[in-house]
């Protein structure tokens, strides 16, 4: 049981829990403009959602920073969300669960959508990676001798020149 006295710091570990919901919600919309932006291969908008991200990151890591204070404020003894939880008095332990559960959910989900973003950029660069290599080979055919007229007659940049 927490003394009343401690129900404030509760209060406003529920308010960081309930911003951090916010946050990774608008998150996953964000993710899902990048997979869009990762499939049309629009670079500019894709440096301007990484930009956002790491913004985003930043004020999560300095909630996530309060958040920890704050439960070893509240019960230093109980180091994990689900233990601080299992302390408190109704209405506050349903609204904990809650916040709890939502939060693990939209963690996932924002994951999965990582997940997915860094497969399409994989496949997004290595397809770049292939364009730039045929744009810039220097030969059709492999050169195997130093002789081989062949191949240098017939380099993109001699067509060029």
């Amino acid at each position: 049981m927490i003394y009343q006295e401690k129900y404030d710091l509760v209060d406003e570990l529920f308010e960081i829990l309930e911003q951090l919901v916010a946050i990774y919600t608008s998150l996953k919309v964000s993710n899902g403009d990048k997979l869009r932006v990762l499939a049309a291969g629009n670079l500019a908008d894709l440096q301007m959602i990484a930009q956002q991200e790491e913004k985003i990151a930043a004020v999560i890591a300095s909630l996530e920073e309060r958040r920890i204070a704050l439960q070893g404020m509240i019960d230093s003894s109980h180091t994990s969300f689900e233990q601080l939880i299992s302390l408190l008095e109704e209405p506050r332990k349903s609204r904990g669960t809650a916040l709890s559960q939502e939060l693990r959910q939209l963690l996932k989900e924002v994951g999965r959508i990582q997940e997915t973003n860094s497969i399409v950029l994989h496949n997004f660069l290595k397809l770049e990676n292939h364009k730039r290599n045929v744009l810039f080979k220097v030969s059709t055919v492999p050169e195997y001798g130093g002789n081989n007229s062949f191949g240098s007659n017939h380099s993109i940049f001699n067509k060029i020149v």
